[in-house]
């Protein structure tokens, strides 16, 4: 791996920081929960304190609710707009979490209530469930012999109102004032006071049948009742008795001071509460029994508004991809869950009842979702140094979730945005890096050729850091190495200029000796002698002779001319000249005609070379082969002799100047220049030359491959 592979591999470590970052933000969450409770305490203590500050509107809605504890309690919620009276719940489904049982169920009677307010009219519609439906009879006044329902209030002026709703058939019915009289128990029957007074046409509605019993939407003018009020369905089996055998109620409608109370917002409330509140929390006031006097916030609503509001932010498609993202790898919050106290009356938890008491405190209840939780904020409110009530704070735990997931997805982004940069940065260092070494390596390569020649000493790199120290290195070295083959290319040219005096004088010394005042012993030393001189001036020769063949290669001109002609003639005169040697010539008719560019003479000189190693190594009474072959563009030259074969780290370098592999010695000198010139004149025809080893039959093969010539021969 490169060193752009190696930085790129050890930036990919900073993957771990968003990693680290999102672990260590998903413990946090139980103190984004302490933090939360603190926040909501700060939020209900300056709530209370302006509440406080409304004494007025204060005492006006504990007074609206009595702080006199009653059996049953009502906070009635507003309706969006009026009911209409056709004894469905068509316009009731909206409201389906306001459903309530009337009271407790009394054997096969039941009865379920959804209540609220518009305008100046109270809208009640009750679900009756009962097996056996009795209608009034057409022939008789009473009202107590039939199934009915009694509705018992104060009115404005504090007086007891009795009313009972008794029908023929389903349809159009109305309320009857019955007598004020007041009875022991709702269970009681008394003759004469079951008639009725008058009609009260004002409180009206719709009774429809309906599968296992029937249902009765009323309408109920708020200015009839001031507070109080109770309902009651009771159950009639047998017209001629009349007797009551079961009865559903919300308090007891024959006692004025067991009617349930009843709470209507004023719009001075409404208007504080709304100003107070925001649209995350839910706010409560309750009084000193724990009764709902005020309310105002919907946390189902709060739940999908934080969830729009966080999907509302870019649409772009990086921003869908990374929430995508968010969606998958992180805990989202819930929107749907059923929450028993949106329509409650009345409240009861410890951080109420620790309010009440003095104390402001949080709690948190759970839902039927085990995913949201629900956070609680209770604080007193005090009139005239008095506790009266307390005011209450909600809020979706999906809120602490929301700020989570924002704090993660915020450093995520901040992280993947400094790894991305810190990414791109390396890249480039490491790029630029990676292509400075590469130009360096690339120049050292150019500065030698093949052969081992400088040809530059300068490396170009002026930069101050290491890799610039290294390419002046570089230079440097590549100076003195030429320094030093400028010294071994011209110590032949030297040695043979001041060695021939010295050698001219030994053997022009030894002939003028004369040797006939010589006995043998000194002729043989003489000889010798001789003989030695005549093998240092061979030595000279070929020293100087591959410097003198570059010499003269620089300055050849180039012909073209039928190599196979000097190839031909060059293995006629080598059958003279090894006479020991049997050669062999083969060469196909296409190839005579074809000619190369060079010089015929150096080419000779080429062949003399390879002979001459060929007949050192060629076994004895086997001949050396000498092909040619004209293929594809070029000319084919092979000179094999059968003999040993060379090992193949040698191959490459035999071309190399000052390099033999004889093992034996030879009466001529051998300084490893010869395949040394042959690779000088192969360069100068443009050709490539290599060597293989052959196995059947063992020995060596020197192919030589030298492009043809556009020229034809004539």
């Amino acid at each position: 791996m490169g060193i752009r592979g190696k930085l790129l591999l050890a930036s990919l470590s900073l993957l771990i920081v968003p990693w680290l970052g999102a672990q260590y933000i998903q413990n946090l969450e139980s103190y984004l929960r302490e933090a939360h409770e603190e926040q909501l305490i700060d939020r209900v203590s300056i709530m209370a304190a302006v509440m406080g500050e409304q004494e007025k509107r204060l005492v006006d809605q504990n007074n609206q609710a009595n702080l006199e504890n009653t059996p049953s309690h009502l906070y009635i919620r507003p309706l969006n707009t009026a009911i209409q009276l056709d004894g469905y719940l068509d316009d009731w489904r909206h409201y389906q979490e306001r459903e309530q049982p009337l009271g407790a169920s009394n054997g096969d009677l039941s009865v379920l209530q959804r209540i609220g307010h518009y305008k100046d009219h109270l809208y009640i519609v009750l679900r009756v469930t009962d097996d056996n439906v009795i209608y009034r009879s057409p022939t008789t006044l009473r009202l107590d012999r039939s199934d009915h329902i009694r509705i018992s209030m104060l009115d404005r002026n504090g007086k007891f109102r009795r009313y009972q709703i008794a029908t023929i058939t389903p349809g159009w019915v109305h309320a009857n004032l019955m007598p004020s009289h007041q009875k022991s128990s709702p269970l009681s029957q008394n003759n004469s006071g079951n008639r009725p007074l008058r009609p009260e046409t004002n409180i009206k509605g719709e009774w429809q049948f309906s599968k296992g019993g029937y249902t009765v939407e009323l309408q109920i003018p708020l200015s009839m009742f001031n507070r109080r009020l109770a309902i009651a369905v009771v159950d009639v089996d047998d017209a001629n008795t009349g007797k009551i055998k079961n009865l559903v109620a919300n308090g007891n409608t024959e006692q004025a001071h067991e009617l349930g109370t009843i709470v209507i917002p004023t719009p001075q409330m409404e208007s504080l509460l709304a100003r107070l509140t925001t649209p995350k929390n839910r706010v409560w006031i309750v009084d000193n029994n724990q009764r709902v006097i005020g309310m105002t916030g919907d946390l189902h609503q709060i739940s999908s508004e934080q969830l729009k509001q966080q999907n509302l932010d870019d649409t772009s498609l990086f921003s869908i991809l990374m929430k995508l993202f968010y969606h998958i790898t992180l805990e989202q919050p819930y929107d749907g869950f059923s929450d028993p106290l949106s329509s409650a009356s009345r409240l009861d938890n410890p951080a109420i009842i620790a309010a009440l008491s003095g104390t402001a405190k949080t709690y948190w209840r759970s839902t039927e979702n085990e995913n949201i939780n629900i956070t609680i904020a209770a604080h007193p409110l005090y009139l005239n140094g008095m506790i009266v009530g307390a005011i209450v704070i909600e809020e979706n735990s999906s809120s602490i979730l929301i700020r989570q997931n924002r704090v993660i997805e915020a450093m995520v982004n901040m992280a993947l945005l400094t790894f991305l940069l810190t990414f791109g940065v390396l890249l480039f260092f490491t790029t630029r890096l990676s292509l400075r070494i590469h130009k360096l390596r690339n120049e050292v390569d150019a500065s030698i050729t093949d052969d081992g020649k400088i040809q530059q000493t300068q490396i170009s790199n002026k930069a101050s850091d290491e890799i610039g120290d290294l390419g002046r290195s570089f230079s440097s070295m590549l100076k003195r190495l030429s320094q030093y083959n400028r010294y071994l290319e011209t110590m032949s040219g030297k040695l043979s200029h001041e060695l021939r005096t010295p050698i001219t004088i030994v053997r022009s010394s030894l002939d003028n000796i004369d040797k006939s005042k010589l006995d043998d012993e000194s002729l043989t030393y003489i000889k010798r002698a001789n003989e030695g001189a005549i093998r240092l001036n061979n030595i000279l020769t070929r020293m100087s002779e591959a410097t003198h063949l570059e010499q003269t290669i620089m300055h050849e001109a180039h012909e073209h001319y039928a190599a196979v002609d000097v190839i031909e003639a060059c293995t006629d005169g080598y059958r003279l000249a090894y006479p020991q040697q049997a050669f062999e010539f083969i060469c196909n008719e296409s190839a005579r005609i074809k000619l190369i560019a060079g010089s015929p003479e150096l080419l000779a000189q080429l062949m003399d070379k390879l002979v001459d190693n060929a007949t050192d190594f060629c076994k004895d009474d086997t001949p050396i082969t000498i092909s040619c072959e004209a293929t594809d563009g070029t000319l084919a030259i092979t000179v094999h002799n059968p003999g040993p074969t060379l090992a193949d780290d040698m191959r490459d370098s035999l071309f190399d100047s000052m390099v033999s592999v004889r093992q034996h010695k030879t009466d001529s000198p051998h300084l490893g220049l010869g395949l040394y010139i042959v690779r000088l004149i192969t360069e100068f025809h443009h050709g490539v030359i290599e060597i293989q080893n052959t196995y059947h039959p063992e020995g060596v093969s020197f192919k030589l491959a030298i492009p043809l010539s556009h020229h034809h021969s004539a």
